[in-house]
C-alpha cells in the first residue's frame, strides 16, 4: 500500500508514478486508481505525457492501454537517479 503524504505531489512525482505502474499496457481507469487522480487529472496528465512522447496508446480487444515508450523508460530512470542523489537512504526497488 502506497504511503499518504502531507503534502502535494509534484508534477514530476505524478509523471513518475504513472511511468512506474506502467509495466504492462495500462487502462485509464487502473492508472486513476493507482495514483488517485480524477478523471480529468488523469486525461490532463496522459494528453501531457502522450504530446511528450513519455506514453504511447494502444487499442487493445476495443479498449484503449497506455504504455511506456523508450524516451518515458528513460525518464523514469533520470528520475530515479536524481532521488538517489538528493536522498540515499531511498532505495532503488522502491522507485522503479
Amino acid at each position: 500500500m502506497r504511503k499518504v503524504f502531507n503534502r502535494n505531489r509534484s508534477r514530476f512525482e505524478i509523471v513518475a508514478e504513472i511511468l512506474k505502474i506502467m509495466r504492462v499496457p495500462t487502462s485509464r481507469a487502473h492508472i486513476m486508481i493507482q495514483c488517485n487522480m480524477s478523471s480529468a487529472q488523469s486525461g490532463q496528465y496522459l494528453g501531457f505525457m502522450e504530446s511528450s512522447d513519455l506514453v504511447r496508446t494502444d487499442t487493445v480487444a476495443g479498449r484503449v492501454m497506455y504504455q511506456k515508450t523508450d524516451f518515458g523508460r528513460e525518464f523514469l530512470g533520470l528520475y530515479s537517479k536524481i532521488i538517489r542523489l538528493l536522498d540515499p537512504s531511498t532505495s532503488a526497488a522502491c522507485l522503479i
